[in-house]
Protein backbone atom coordinates (compact mmCIF):
# COMPACT_ATOMS: atom_id res chain seq x y z
CA UNK A 1 0.00 0.00 0.00
CA UNK A 2 2.76 2.45 0.88
CA UNK A 3 5.29 1.09 -1.60
CA UNK A 4 4.92 4.02 -4.00
CA UNK A 5 5.43 6.59 -1.28
CA UNK A 6 8.45 4.75 0.09
CA UNK A 7 10.00 4.54 -3.40
CA UNK A 8 9.63 8.30 -3.89
CA UNK A 9 11.12 8.99 -0.48
CA UNK A 10 14.05 6.67 -1.31
CA UNK A 11 14.70 8.89 -4.36
CA UNK A 12 15.10 11.96 -2.16
CA UNK A 13 11.54 13.29 -2.10
CA UNK A 14 10.25 14.51 1.23
CA UNK A 15 6.76 13.66 2.40
CA UNK A 16 5.89 17.37 2.15
CA UNK A 17 6.85 17.33 -1.57
CA UNK A 18 4.15 14.78 -2.36
CA UNK A 19 0.69 15.99 -3.43
CA UNK A 20 -1.86 15.82 -0.63
CA UNK A 21 -4.93 13.74 -1.45
CA UNK A 22 -6.96 13.83 1.77
CA UNK A 23 -8.26 17.12 3.16
CA UNK A 24 -9.34 17.95 6.71
CA UNK A 25 -12.03 20.52 7.59
CA UNK A 26 -9.69 23.52 7.34
CA UNK A 27 -7.98 22.36 4.14
CA UNK A 28 -11.32 21.57 2.51
CA UNK A 29 -12.62 25.01 3.47
CA UNK A 30 -9.58 26.68 1.90
CA UNK A 31 -9.90 24.49 -1.20
CA UNK A 32 -13.56 25.29 -1.91
CA UNK A 33 -13.78 28.78 -0.41
CA UNK A 34 -15.99 28.21 2.62
CA UNK A 35 -15.38 28.76 6.32
CA UNK A 36 -14.29 25.65 8.26
CA UNK A 37 -17.15 26.14 10.74
CA UNK A 38 -19.69 26.13 7.89
CA UNK A 39 -18.39 22.76 6.73
CA UNK A 40 -18.35 21.40 10.31
CA UNK A 41 -21.91 22.54 10.94
CA UNK A 42 -23.25 21.04 7.70
CA UNK A 43 -21.24 17.82 8.16
CA UNK A 44 -22.42 17.13 11.72
CA UNK A 45 -26.00 18.03 10.75
CA UNK A 46 -25.80 15.41 7.98
CA UNK A 47 -26.26 18.09 5.31
CA UNK A 48 -22.82 18.27 3.69
CA UNK A 49 -23.10 16.93 0.12
CA UNK A 50 -19.56 15.57 -0.32
CA UNK A 51 -18.95 12.18 1.33
CA UNK A 52 -16.23 12.06 3.99
CA UNK A 53 -14.07 9.22 5.21
CA UNK A 54 -13.16 8.57 8.83
CA UNK A 55 -9.54 7.53 9.18
CA UNK A 56 -8.88 6.66 12.80
CA UNK A 57 -10.32 9.67 14.63
CA UNK A 58 -10.03 12.12 11.71
CA UNK A 59 -12.75 13.14 9.28
CA UNK A 60 -11.20 13.60 5.84
CA UNK A 61 -12.34 14.23 2.29
CA UNK A 62 -10.73 12.67 -0.75
CA UNK A 63 -9.72 15.48 -3.10
CA UNK A 64 -10.98 13.38 -6.04
CA UNK A 65 -14.48 13.22 -4.49
CA UNK A 66 -14.43 16.98 -3.92
CA UNK A 67 -13.33 17.66 -7.51
CA UNK A 68 -15.98 15.28 -8.90
CA UNK A 69 -18.70 17.00 -6.87
CA UNK A 70 -17.58 20.46 -7.98
CA UNK A 71 -17.40 19.36 -11.63
CA UNK A 72 -21.04 18.22 -11.49
CA UNK A 73 -22.38 21.53 -10.15
CA UNK A 74 -24.49 23.55 -12.56
CA UNK A 75 -22.85 26.61 -14.00
CA UNK A 76 -24.72 29.88 -13.59
CA UNK A 77 -25.10 32.58 -16.21
CA UNK A 78 -24.36 36.12 -15.09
Amino acid sequence: MFGGINQLMDKGYKKSDLPKRMLNFTELADYIGLKPQTIRNKFYAGEFPIPAKRIFSKVLWDKKDVDNYLDKLNKIDC
